[in-house]
């Protein structure tokens, strides 16, 4: 009697799981080996959610346990429904195949017979078998990538976990066999712990790991670990502005999944990469001594903190770091705020700055201006201002739609006329040359496609001018509300305030300081929107706005 061992194998879980495609190839097989007076059933191997063109033959377990038994003479016949279950790679499954007969085992499948390589059509038959079952795995890989690409670009959940923040629920949506599809939607409970991480980034300048730290002790319960490539991969992933994303693919913005504006998140992503770097993390907490329950390192006790991240030496363009001096008194030892330049104390880079900047001197003056600046934001950029903008776009650009519309009516108009005076034409019956009339009738046709693209182009400038007033406004809000809060806030959210006012700030040797805003009040006037601008700050014509190089020793 022959010894059989069969196989059996299914590309994915479900498959395995709530289908019944292992059963029917397992019935398949008993039946076939019923019929064969000569063989006996001797084991069989199941592979679930294995595919036989992604996974490699030396990562399947079940081939490889087959294979020693091969190799010990355990068995004489290995049988499959279909040759395609041994695999669907042409660069190893012809090869399996071959190795298994040339160790004396025989390779059948219950639809397709006995593989046979006697000879040079056989092995040609062999690799072509499976050339074409790649060929099909490869086609079906690209309809199903297409298929959830388009899915994806259309918002529509392609199905699997939901991201912490959301649940999963059934809206109508039915797939195939009748299975239910579920959609995302906002969770009640975890949904405010997703807007309550960006608001410790973006108003509390809380970095991942102190903020994994404080969700772990804030919410024992959830039976989740906060750990800060957690926090990081969550700022950074597009389903909280309400875009579903695969691959390079994203979707339009779908509100109902909304859990934080576009700038939030830009403004979180952009607050971790611009922390400060962990060798400096290090050499402060070098220093350490007898801390506070809330301090991590005694710079965040004593020394100058407000500015890090966006203050640099005008000398060598280093960043400037936080730290403090201490000076031993009689009584008592006092610890004075600075920022330090370490190219400078090191003489690296050819720094001829200072080593040492008084924190308190460039704060005051920073915060002077800035008051300035929300000042000068609110007086000229209010509500009536934009009311007025917006009504002007719209009158002028308006008109010319209007003007460019009727001069493409008229134009049909003509043309409608010119071939009619054509059919008359061809029928004797009117006074115009043929030729002439076509010649017109090019003219028209050229002066309506050109009315057209005039009439488009008007109305892209339109749509352009309506995203730039309407992020004017949005950035204007924003500014009036920082405006509001500064005065009363505590230092870490000035610290966030100032990071989302203010690009970059230079300082020299004589406190000459230079600072750079993402927007300004000319840029309001000008509504240039396309990109945040770089301002140097000078004196305003109206004397109110000054710069910082005033303020010196």
């Amino acid at each position: 009697m022959k010894r059989v061992v069969t196989l059996y194998r299914v590309s994915t879980k479900g498959q395995g799981d709530k289908q019944d495609d292992i059963p029917m190839q397992r019935r398949e097989c008993m039946d076939f080996i019923e019929r064969q007076k000569d063989w006996q059933f001797t084991a069989e191997f199941m592979e679930k959610g294995v595919s036989g063109y992604k996974v490699s033959v030396s990562k399947r377990d079940a081939i490889q346990e087959i294979r020693t038994l091969a190799e010990k003479k355990k068995f004489d016949v290995l049988l499959v429904f279909m040759f395609d279950r041994l695999g669907r790679r042409e660069d190893e499954t012809p090869f399996l195949v071959q190795w298994f007969i040339e160790h004396g085992i025989e390779v059948w499948s219950t639809r397709e017979g006995q593989q046979r390589l006697d000879n040079r059509v056989d092995k040609l038959m062999n690799f072509m078998r499976y050339w074409q079952a790649g060929g099909e795995s490869e086609k079906t890989s690209m309809r199903v990538k297409a298929a959830h690409t388009q899915m994806t670009a259309d918002g529509i959940w392609r199905g699997g976990v939901a991201p912490f923040g959301y649940k999963l629920v059934h809206k109508g949506r039915i797939g195939k066999k009748n299975r239910p599809l579920y959609d995302l939607e906002i969770d009640e409970i975890t949904g405010p712990i997703v807007q309550e991480v960006f608001d410790l980034i973006c108003h509390q300048g809380y970095g991942i790991q102190r903020a994994a730290n404080f969700l772990n002790d804030k919410y024992p319960d959830l039976g989740k670990t906060w750990t800060g490539q957690t926090i990081r991969s969550m700022v950074r992933n597009p389903i909280y502005i309400g875009r579903l994303h695969m691959n390079d693919t994203l979707s339009e913005p779908q509100e109902y999944l909304r859990l934080v504006s576009d700038e939030t998140q830009r403004f979180a992503d952009y607050a971790l990469t611009r922390r400060i770097p962990q060798k400096y993390m290090e050499q402060r907490n070098a220093e350490n001594e007898a801390l506070p329950e809330d301090a991590t390192t005694k710079v965040s006790v004593y020394g100058a903190t407000l500015l890090s991240g966006i203050l640099y030496c005008a000398h060598c363009g280093h960043r400037l770091v936080g730290s403090y001096c201490t000076k031993q008194l009689a009584t008592h030892a006092y610890h004075r705020p600075i920022y330090r330049c370490y190219n400078g104390s090191i003489k690296a880079k050819m720094c001829d700055g200072q080593t040492v900047y008084s924190a308190k001197k460039i704060e005051d003056a920073v915060l002077e201006v800035v008051q300035h600046y929300f000042q000068n934001i609110s007086r000229t950029v209010d509500a009536v201002w934009r009311e007025q903008v917006k009504i002007q776009l719209r009158s002028k650009l308006g008109t010319l739609i209007k003007q460019a519309q009727t001069e493409l009516t008229k134009l049909e108009k003509q043309q409608t006329n010119l071939k009619q005076e054509v059919v008359k034409s061809l029928s004797g019956e009117s006074l115009f040359d043929p030729q002439m009339l076509k010649s017109l009738l090019d003219e028209n046709e050229a002066a309506i496609a050109a009315a057209q693209k005039k009439i488009e182009q008007y109305q892209n400038d339109r749509e352009k001018e309506a995203e730039r007033i309407n992020y004017l406004a949005e950035q204007y809000r924003q500014i009036v509300d920082w405006a509001e809060e500064f005065g009363a806030a505590n230092n870490d959210t000035k610290k966030m305030i100032l990071a989302r006012i203010i690009e970059k700030i230079t300082v020299d040797r004589n406190y000459h300081i230079t600072m750079t805003f993402f927007i300004t009040e000319n840029d309001f006037r000008e509504k240039a929107m396309e990109s945040a601008p770089e301002m140097e700050i000078v004196e305003a014509e109206d004397g109110i706005l000054r710069s910082c190089s005033a303020f010196a020793g």
